[in-house]
């Protein structure tokens, strides 16, 4: 059972080291998610929890309301290290208290989220021009997903949260990340999504020390005959499978005239110096 604690903070902002992103704002501390792959993992050291990362959720409180002369224009993301349309925002609704702030404030937003609840706040996004919605889909298979991503919405609740907000005027994008290497289906998530956004990214499943044994477990149990494949790339770091990936991805892309970037590490195993909150593997 999750472990769910309201925790008085100072400010809900964070200066931002991102580019084109001048604050972040985390909600909560914590996902219920609980993905595999999850790379902000490692905040659960700074939060005094001894529970695993996915058993706790911190609901971040701040009595001070955002500044208007602050944020007037700026560009906002929401959220880094955290979905910030985790179930429990349901009954809690501090994105959508947020939004209400930033909305007056006229800030430019952007979501990051795997959460069709998303479309609760259509009403608010429908009224903050330049703002921006993005999906991440890290397979097009259900099975993948309840098992590597049991918290999230399913795979065909975020297609249709992503059509509602398409038809509502509000801007869409789709972040396939963490391409996982034999498991993503990235041409099925384009045909499925391709006619509700225009704008994609890729990126890599970047295979941090802390987690990378958590994950070949994963595809050892699950996934077994991927396993020589994972090893040869995340172990003997061989690159020839994201240079094939990008040449065709590139090249898919380009005939159906869609905006794309492509954010892949040189070596997937290294990557100290990575910001992947806009390109790619956040959640």
């Amino acid at each position: 059972m999750i472990k769910i604690a309201q925790v008085p903070v100072k400010t809900f902002l964070s200066k931002s080291k991102i580019p084109g992103v001048d604050y972040v704002i985390n909600p909560y501390v914590g996902c219920p998610h609980k993905c595999i792959y999850c790379y902000a993992e490692y905040m659960r050291k700074f939060s005094g929890h001894a529970e695993a990362w996915g058993d706790f959720l911190d609901v971040r409180q701040c009595p001070v309301p955002l500044k208007p002369s602050k944020l007037f224009h700026t560009r906002v993301l929401i959220s880094s290290v955290t979905d910030p349309y985790n179930p429990y925002e349901q009954q809690y609704e501090s994105t959508r208290n947020l939004l209400k702030q930033l909305q007056y404030c006229q800030a430019y937003v952007h979501i990051l989220t795997k959460s069709a609840l998303v479309v609760r706040d259509i009403d608010l996004l429908r009224k903050m021009p330049g703002s921006k919605v993005t999906f991440s889909f890290s397979s097009a298979d259900e099975k993948f997903r309840q098992l590597a991503e049991p918290g999230a919405s399913r795979i065909t609740e975020k297609i249709e949260a992503l059509q509602q907000l398409h038809q509502n005027g509000i801007t869409t994008e789709v972040m396939i990340a963490p391409i996982m290497p034999g498991l993503t289906q990235w041409k099925t998530i384009v045909e499925q999504t391709c006619a509700y956004t225009h704008n994609y990214t890729f990126d890599s499943l970047n295979m941090r020390p802390a987690y990378q044994g958590k994950v070949l477990a994963f595809i050892r149990q699950y996934y077994p005959k991927l396993l020589p494949l994972y090893t040869d790339i995340y172990v003997n770091e061989n690159t020839i499978y994201w240079e094939q990936l990008s040449s065709e991805i590139e090249i898919y892309m380009a005939e159906r005239k869609l905006d794309f970037s492509v954010f892949f590490s040189v070596n997937p195993t290294k990557v100290p110096n990575k910001k992947p909150a806009i390109s790619g593997g956040l959640f």
